[in-house]
């Protein structure tokens, strides 16, 4: 496979930025490549589910904001019979994905060059994306395996709960420096890694 060029590769700088704590910076930032993202757009929604689940060892989850994971594999709902299946660039994913999903069942796109990913985590996580969105980001309204669409300012967002204090932001890449700016600058009172 070609190596995809990052949108972010004039402005990642690794480094520790603003007052970092004592024990530490409370964000770290990386960006997440190569990765694979594919969308699936059902026409049957649950045959398209099923399909996915042949593909993957896991069927698309079919309640709103839910996410199933196999593996380093997530199927994220991001709308009825809507999904985005993530996971890291080592097989031709959408086309393991078209072979099991006729054209009759869903389009698959594969959205790879289209997004770019950054995982957050730290015990300040939840208050950085506070500050940047409107999402209820309780653990008990936000939990990990749910993902939500939302917006840091104007820029639209997905974003993934992995865990209690990690997260995947996936945003549009023509959208990415302003994305990763708005967040670096979010996360200097918090003290951010990037890496």
């Amino acid at each position: 496979m070609a190596e995809h060029r990052s949108a972010l590769a004039e402005c990642l700088k690794p480094g520790v930025y603003g007052a970092a704590a004592p024990g530490g910076p409370g964000i770290a930032i990386r960006e997440l490549r190569p990765l694979a993202v594919v969308q699936v757009a059902a026409f049957d929604t649950e045959r398209a589910s099923a399909a996915v689940g042949a593909a993957l060892g896991v069927p698309a989850p079919p309640g709103r904001n839910a996410v199933a994971t196999v593996g380093d594999s997530a199927v994220l709902w991001t709308g009825p019979g809507r999904w985005l299946v993530i996971e890291p660039e080592s097989r031709e994913l959408a086309s393991l994905l078209a072979q099991h999903c006729p054209g009759d069942v869903a389009a698959i796109t594969d959205l790879s060059h289209a997004r770019t990913a950054l995982r957050i985590e730290g015990p300040q996580v939840r208050g950085l994306l506070a500050k940047l969105c409107t999402l209820d980001l309780d653990p008990q309204a936000f939990p990990p395996n749910t993902c939500a669409q939302t917006q840091f300012g104007q820029i639209g967002v997905l974003v993934y709960c992995r865990t209690d204090d990690g997260f995947d932001i996936f945003v549009l890449r023509g959208f990415a420096v302003s994305a990763w700016e708005t967040l670096i600058d979010a996360a200097l009172e918090f003290g951010c890694r990037v890496t």
